[in-house]
Formats: structure tokens, C-alpha cells, sequence
């Protein structure tokens, strides 16, 4: 199984927030939006902690389960995920180009 990434942990949790809240906010249970959505309590609950990332067709019938406009879900979605992702890939670009550097100062010089 792949390891994640930053970027992907961070795209995972910001799922987590937006589904934990909504179903927070509508004071349901795990276990009730799990089963009107068709999957199970232990899945909804990898989601809400950003452990898993959820199937499209899954997630579609959890969000209309919280009664989520899909186009509103992905905007809201979407400015989340960016303003958290950015700060990472503005960190792994410095690491690559310090990597960079390095490797360029140990080459012998061409003749």
C-alpha cells in the first residue's frame, strides 16, 4: 500500500473537517448517516479522522445524506484544501531546491 503524502494527508483531512462538521452541525450519528449512505460506521469514522479518502460515489451519497449542495461541497472544498496544501508545497519546493544545491556543490567542475 502507497504512503501518503503531505499533500494527500492534507487533501484527506480537509474531507475529515468538512464531513465531521456538517454531520456535527445536523446532530447526527455516524452510525445513522453510515447506514442511509450504504457503507459502514468504521468507514465514516476513517474519513472523519482523514485515515481514508473516500470513493466518489460514497461520498456523493453521504454528502446528500447531510443535505450538502455537491457544487457548494467541492467550492468550499477546494479554498480549504489550497490554503492548507500551499504553505506544504511551498515547503517541499525549498527542500528541492536546497537538494539541488547540494548535489551541485559536490559535482567536480567540468573541464
Amino acid at each position: 500500500m502507497k504512503r501518503k503524502n503531505e499533500i494527500e494527508k492534507t487533501f484527506d483531512e480537509s474531507i475529515a473537517y468538512f464531513l465531521k462538521k456538517r454531520r456535527e452541525d445536523l446532530d447526527k450519528t455516524q452510525e445513522f448517516v453510515a447506514e442511509e449512505a450504504g457503507i459502514s460506521r468504521v468507514t465514516l469514522g476513517k474519513w472523519e479522522k482523514g485515515e481514508k479518502t473516500p470513493n466518489s460515489f460514497d461520498l456523493y451519497n453521504v454528502l446528500k445524506i447531510l443535505h450538502v449542495d455537491q457544487s457548494q461541497f467541492w467550492k468550499s472544498f477546494v479554498e480549504h484544501f489550497e490554503s492548507s496544501a500551499t504553505p506544504l508545497r511551498i515547503a517541499a519546493e525549498k527542500v528541492k531546491f536546497r537538494a539541488y544545491m547540494e548535489r551541485t556543490k559536490r559535482r567536480p567542475p567540468k573541464a
